[in-house]
């Protein structure tokens, strides 16, 4: 996990943070005092954090939750917007006894002092919503990485096709720049993304590829697949044309890493599938594309007959050409037959005049197509 990029407030998050302060667990302990000795300069950031965490604790006790954490916070914003808004025309304001945490917070920007400017006010107000909104940028991950990394800029107005050392392919789209190392490390092939590329990934079980990307990570074992993600744009996009990817919120793969847990909270993305991270409402949303493109283009460019055919056998010819799933229940459709040719139809389109052929609808839901059917008589 990236903690040299890390603020006071991003630390209170921070489940492992707050167990050491508290003394809660000794595993927590060792490994933050080794990470205080190798990063001397971060040693106030830690202060002020810990003791917003030891405010926490004596306020909640044992409760101390995200949710409580966010409501603190939220409770100080609030305060400071109350003051910008009712009190802008004033010289000098008051303040009141706030609750604990405030007072912490507070206490670090006022110093203990109970009179502060209104500019002061409404800086801290907008201090703690960049805070809020705060996103480790693709400058932040290159910084933090640990390893010797060369980068790739395409300011030209083609693509460019970088190769990496195990032989995986990236191309890169204009104003778009990859950071990787000259050699990948032994356990892991690690990458990181601002803007636009396609990558093309030599299969390797042993060693996972990873790539960093504004507030997400892509793992894969091998495939290829799209990534979409400009520190200046609000929407990350991942979309799969081969093999499958696993897509994660950074902050919970990294959380994961640390704790030594394999179950990462995330999504899983099949051929011409996609994912979309919203990075306002920091939601994970997957969907199939407009577009399914076919993975074995052969079958769909020639022509194909069928004849009286039971309608699953051509679902499954149809699923085994652009890689995607159709539900549909087969003891439903058994009797429906269908005397169809397609020639380049696109899917959608091909699901279109068999389902007007048997008298069904088509749906997708979670990047799934859902045949909706009465049967055949």
């Amino acid at each position: 996990m990236n903690y040299k990029t890390y603020n006071a407030e991003d630390f209170l998050f921070d489940e492992s943070f707050r167990q050491w302060t508290s003394g809660s667990s000794p595993q927590a302990a060792v490994f933050w005092e080794q990470w205080l000795l190798e990063n001397p300069d971060r040693a106030d950031i830690v202060r002020q954090a810990q003791e917003l965490v030891r405010a926490l604790n004596e306020h909640y006790g044992n409760e101390v939750t995200e949710e409580r954490i966010n409501s603190e916070i939220d409770r100080l914003m609030q305060r400071a917007a109350e003051r910008r808004d009712t009190e802008s025309e004033a010289t000098v304001i008051r303040l009141p006894q706030p609750p604990l945490l405030q007072r912490k917070l507070w206490r670090w920007v006022a110093a203990a002092s109970v009179v502060v400017s209104v500019g002061l006010a409404i800086w801290l107000y907008g201090f703690f919503m960049n805070q809020r909104h705060r996103q480790t940028t693709y400058a932040d991950l290159t910084k933090a990485s640990g390893v010797r990394l060369q980068e790739k800029v395409n300011n030209t107005a083609q693509i460019m096709n970088v190769v990496l050392n195990d032989g995986s392919v990236v191309t890169l789209q204009p104003k778009s720049r990859l950071s990787y190392p000259s050699q990948f490390e032994a356990r892991s092939r690690t990458v990181y993304l601002n803007g636009e590329a396609f990558f093309d990934v030599v299969k390797n079980p042993a060693k996972p590829f990873l790539i960093y990307a504004n507030q997400t990570v892509t793992q894969v074992l091998g495939t290829s697949f799209l990534v979409r993600a400009y520190d200046n744009e609000q929407n990350v996009v991942v979309t799969v044309r081969t093999g499958r990817v696993s897509v994660y919120k950074q902050q919970d793969f990294e959380k994961a890493q640390q704790l030594g847990s394999q179950k990462i909270l995330g999504v899983i993305l099949m051929p011409n599938q996609q994912m979309t991270l919203n990075l306002d409402n920091n939601r994970l949303q997957k969907q199939s594309v407009e577009q399914p493109r076919a993975l074995q283009p052969e079958m769909v460019k020639q022509e194909q007959v069928y004849e009286d055919a039971p309608v699953a056998k051509v679902f499954e010819n149809i699923e085994r050409a652009y890689g995607v799933k159709l539900l549909y229940t087969k003891e439903d459709l058994s009797a429906c037959l269908v005397n169809i040719t397609f020639s380049n139809e696109s899917l959608l389109e091909r699901l279109e005049v068999i389902c007007q052929t048997i008298g069904a609808t088509y749906e997708v839901q979670d990047g799934q197509i859902v045949i909706n059917s009465k049967g055949c008589q």
